[in-house]
C-alpha cells in the first residue's frame, strides 16, 4: 500500500520513501518539486476569478477529488499486484474532517467501482483559508455572467457534450447553464472552438488538477484516468454553490451530465474485459451512489442525464441545431488515445462509437483519424484489439439469451423494470449502429 499525504502547506508534509508519497496542493506556498509532488496549483485562483464565495464544504470536495486524482496519476497501475488494482491509503485536510471521516468507507466504495482500486482515506483538520473572491473589473464581470444561470453543465470538448450544450443554448430549454470544462492540454483549443457555435448566454468556468512529479520521480504516469469524471462532478458541485451564492437561491441544484446511453453503460465487450475495459465514468449505479454520498456531506445536488436512452448516432441524429453539430463534429474529441498524440486513433472502442454514431447521423465531415481505413486495422496484431472486441459482442448479442445479465456485468440496473428495459434497448440499438458501419465499410 502506498500513502499519499497532502497539504496546502508544504511543512505539514513528511518526507519522501518507498511507501509515503507527499503532495503539495493549491498554490497558497512556493513549492519545491525536489521534496513533493503537486496538483492544482491554479484551481483556487479558478474559483476565487468567479467573484463569489463558495461554501467551505465545496472547497473540501474539490480537495478531495484533487487528492484522488494525484494519487491515481501518480501510482502506475502497471505497479500493481496484479499489474491493474492499486492499494491507496489517502491523507486528507478538510474543513469538516469528522463528516468525511464517516463518509469514509462510503466514500471509498463508490471510488473502487468507479476505478477498479482500492482505496481508503484518513481525514484530518485543515488550516487553509478560504479562498477570498478576487476583487477586479474582471471578477465583477465573472460574477455578472453568473447571475441568472439556474444549472451546470458538463462541457469536455466531446460530441456527447457538444450535442448537450447546443440542444441546451441553441434550443428550447429551461435550462440556463455554467459550462464546466477541464483542460486537459490540448482540449482547450478544441473546448473554445466549439463554443464558438453556441447561440445563447451562459456562463464559464474552466480548471486544471495538472498533476506534476517531484523531481526525483521523473517519468512515466499512469494514464487511464479512470476516476477523471469525480473531479468534474466535485467540480461541477462548487459551480453550483457558487450558482447559489452569486443569484442567492438555494434551490438550485442540477448537474447536466450529457453522455450517450451506449456509453453510460459500457457493457463488457468480452468476458476478459470486464473491469479493466470498461470505463463507468457515467453509470447510471456511480451517479446515484455519488448523489446519495454527497446528500448526506449536505450537498443537494440532482445529476441529470438527458441522453441515458439514446444512442450517440441518435443524439447527432437528433439534435436541434444539425447546421451547428455538423460545424461541432470535426472539432470534437471522442478518442481514449486522445491525449498520446493529439489526434484521434479511429480505431478504440469510443472511436468506434463515435465514427458508427456520424455514420448513423448523416454527416459526411468527420475528424482526421490516425487508424482512417479500418481494413488495414483488422490485419494489425497491436491495433485490432477492440475492433475484434466489437465485433465479438455484435455476434454475443445476436446469439445469447442472457444479454441482460451481459449488460448488468458493467454495475447494477435501476431496480424499475421500465428504465431497464429502455436501458437494454439502448444497448442494442447502440451496437446495432456499429454493426451497420462496419457493414458499410465491408468490415
Amino acid at each position: 500500500m502506498i500513502n499519499f499525504y497532502f497539504n496546502n502547506d508544504p511543512s505539514m508534509l513528511p518526507a519522501y520513501s518507498e511507501t509515503c508519497h507527499p503532495v503539495q496542493l493549491f498554490n497558497t506556498h512556493p513549492h519545491n518539486s525536489s521534496q513533493h509532488s503537486k496538483a492544482s496549483g491554479s484551481l483556487l485562483k479558478r474559483v476565487r476569478e468567479l467573484g463569489i464565495n463558495v461554501d467551505a464544504n465545496a472547497i473540501d470536495l474539490i480537495t478531495i477529488a484533487s487528492a484522488v486524482t494525484a494519487a491515481e496519476t501518480f501510482e502506475r497501475r502497471g505497479d500493481a499486484a496484479d499489474a491493474w488494482s492499486r492499494v491507496m491509503h489517502l491523507h486528507i485536510p478538510v474543513t469538516d474532517e469528522k463528516l468525511w471521516n464517516i463518509l469514509s468507507d462510503r466514500l471509498s466504495s463508490i471510488l473502487s467501482f468507479l476505478t477498479g482500486d482500492q482505496w481508503k482515506f484518513t481525514f484530518t483538520k485543515t488550516s487553509l483559508q478560504l479562498p477570498k473572491p478576487i476583487v477586479s473589473n474582471e471578477s465583477k464581470a465573472r460574477l455578472n455572467s453568473l447571475k441568472g444561470l439556474n444549472s451546470v453543465c458538463l462541457f469536455s470538448g466531446g460530441l456527447d457534450s457538444a450535442v448537450g450544450a447546443i440542444d441546451i443554448l441553441n434550443g428550447k430549454s429551461k435550462y440556463k447553464p455554467l459550462l464546466l470544462s477541464h483542460a486537459y492540454r490540448g482540449d482547450g483549443v478544441k473546448q473554445e472552438n466549439i463554443k464558438k457555435l453556441l447561440k445563447s448566454q451562459y456562463g464559464e468556468l474552466s480548471y486544471s488538477i495538472s498533476p506534476s512529479l517531484m523531481s526525483r520521480l521523473k517519468g512515466k504516469t499512469d494514464v487511464t484516468m479512470r476516476g477523471r469524471s469525480f473531479n468534474f462532478l466535485a467540480m461541477a458541485v462548487l459551480g453550483i454553490s457558487a450558482l447559489r451564492n452569486a443569484n442567492d437561491d438555494s434551490s438550485i441544484s442540477t448537474i447536466i451530465v450529457p453522455e450517450n446511453g451506449y456509453i453510460s453503460i459500457n457493457p463488457p465487450l468480452t468476458r476478459r474485459r470486464i473491469g479493466s475495459h470498461s470505463t463507468r465514468t457515467t453509470h447510471p449505479y456511480f451517479l446515484n451512489r455519488l448523489e446519495e454520498l454527497l446528500k448526506d456531506a449536505g450537498f443537494h445536488v440532482k445529476f441529470v442525464n438527458p441522453y441515458q436512452f439514446k444512442t450517440k448516432g441518435e443524439m447527432l441524429a437528433k439534435c436541434v441545431d444539425q447546421a451547428a453539430i455538423a460545424k461541432a463534429v470535426p472539432l470534437s474529441v471522442s478518442c481514449s488515445h486522445w491525449h498520446r498524440k493529439h489526434l484521434q486513433c479511429g480505431h478504440c472502442v469510443p472511436c468506434l462509437i463515435r465514427r458508427s454514431s456520424v455514420h448513423h447521423a448523416g454527416f459526411t465531415k468527420d475528424a482526421p483519424y490516425v487508424s482512417q481505413n479500418l481494413k488495414f486495422v483488422y490485419k494489425e496484431k497491436y491495433t485490432r484489439d477492440d475492433l475484434h472486441a466489437v465485433q465479438t459482442a455484435i455476434i454475443r448479442l445476436k446469439d445469447s439469451k442472457d444479454y441482460k445479465g451481459w449488460i448488468r456485468q458493467s454495475g447494477s440496473l435501476p431496480d424499475d423494470q421500465t428504465t431497464r428495459k429502455k436501458l437494454e434497448s439502448t444497448i442494442k440499438r447502440g451496437l446495432k449502429e456499429v454493426e451497420t458501419f462496419l457493414k458499410a465499410n465491408k468490415i
